[in-house]
């Protein structure tokens, strides 16, 4: 009984913190309200939103279409953006998937930049991002498409038995 105890007691404090540290990043970490203007291709968008997302977050919630195949975990390096004002440094996650010129270019991971500021930036085509990791060869297909849809083993085992 004792142990159950401990396990709940600690269960409960960790919980506690989590929800803490949630509550305390909403409102400490407030950036306040940020303003985007993207271009893709000839086409200008000027966006205001609440800063502390991810740029591919905010991308995706203004209804730009940034293809992002790690579903933004900063695995795959498909979320190209070019940007031209604000984004802050360069972080050691986005360095494997972008050369020295795309880092001269101002290119970076749309799903690894947090938005604290007013920001500008270009959208690329998807087949120039494509292209430049083929040619920076950081594209690597046996990686980046592999899929596993969850519980195929367990049916597969299940009708076997």
């Amino acid at each position: 009984m004792i142990y159950i105890s401990a396990i709940l007691v600690s269960a409960g404090v960790l919980a506690a913190l989590a929800i803490l540290l949630s509550v305390a990043e909403r409102v400490l970490v407030n950036y306040g309200l940020c303003r985007l203007r993207v271009q893709e291709g000839d086409e200008v968008r000027e966006m205001e939103f609440n800063g502390g997302q991810t740029l591919l977050a905010v991308l995706q919630d203004a209804g730009i279409d940034v293809p992002a195949a790690c579903g933004g975990k900063g695995s795959c390096g498909y979320c190209k953006v070019s940007v031209t004002e604000g984004g802050g440094p360069v972080l050691p996650t986005e360095t494997p998937f972008l050369s020295r010129r795309e880092l001269t270019d101002g290119l970076r991971l749309a799903c690894q930049v947090k938005v604290k500021e007013d920001m500008g930036l270009k959208i690329p085509d998807f087949l120039e991002v494509v292209e430049s990791m083929v040619r920076n060869r950081t594209f690597d297909a046996s990686k980046r498409w592999h899929f596993h849809i969850e519980g195929e083993h367990e049916q597969r085992e299940s009708a076997r038995s």
